[in-house]
């Protein structure tokens, strides 16, 4: 499906989860950006909607101040006070100037985003560590029974997941449960209720969005099999894939207003 699509069916997962947990407004609507946001994750491992949001901008940014500083060396390479190593000013202007064309293809897309899970990670290690970690002459192995461990994991599989083939293990059951893990202590920590279910629910409703397209999900890749009810082909049936979300906001309506008794 479409990242639309599987957006507006993530929130659907936190406005259900939120309702069947009962949680307060604040965190109502943590839980239903967050499932959201889970329901986007699966997609990281292609050139999604999740991942452009997340790139998008920073790459911008590069290209923009590279493109300044390229410039920049290149006007400089002209002045006396360079004439011994114009050529060098030059080229290493040209060097920034070539940073543009090349962050803009799918690969930087992965690295931008591995980049940012690194920067969990070492968030994570910042907070536990705390002004000794910019010195640390060991990895702090303790940070994984702290609780900020969920961080750390949250950071590495951002970190790992652009680098998997589309639709193979980022679309598995291994892949919802290291997800589920990571939010489970994050709930514990954070004391937000319904952020492990709405991780779990937000992320198996992409799987589930993407079992009724006609490529399917083979839940335990690499093994077999692959199980799809083949209803939508992908940017082709917008018609049907409208009809399913939309048949999915009406039961999360009846649900949320009660019309199916939970109690």
């Amino acid at each position: 499906m479409m990242g639309r699509s599987h957006l507006t069916l993530g929130a659907l997962s936190g406005i259900a989860v939120a309702k069947v947990t009962e949680t307060g407004m604040f965190d109502g609507a943590v839980v239903t950006l967050f499932a959201a946001f889970s329901a986007l994750v699966p997609d990281l491992d292609a050139d999604g909607l999740l991942t452009r949001k997340l790139t998008d901008r920073p790459l911008r940014i590069i290209r923009l101040f590279s493109g300044y500083i390229g410039v920049a060396l290149i006007l400089l390479s002209y002045f006396p006070e360079t004439r011994n190593g114009q050529f060098l000013t030059a080229f290493i202007g040209l060097l920034f100037l070539g940073v543009g064309f090349v962050l803009r293809d799918h690969a930087s897309r992965k690295w931008m985003v591995t980049l940012l899970g690194i920067l969990l990670m070492g968030t994570a290690i910042y907070l536990y560590s705390g002004a000794s970690a910019l010195v640390l002459h060991r990895v702090p192995y303790e940070v994984l029974r702290s609780d900020y461990v969920w961080l750390l994991g949250f950071g590495l599989f951002i970190a790992l997941v652009p680098h998997f083939a589309h639709r193979t293990y980022t679309h598995t059951v291994w892949a919802l449960i290291a997800w589920g893990y990571i939010w489970f202590y994050a709930e514990a920590s954070l004391h937000i209720s319904g952020l492990f279910l709405a991780a779990i629910i937000g992320y198996a409703s992409h799987l589930f969005a993407d079992t009724l397209t006609v490529a399917g999900v083979r839940y335990f890749h690499p093994f077999p099999p692959t199980v799809k009810l083949p209803l939508i082909k992908t940017k082709k049936d917008s018609r049907r894939e409208a009809a399913v979300v939309l048949a999915c906001v009406v039961l999360v309506f009846f649900l949320y207003f009660d019309a199916f008794p939970l109690h």
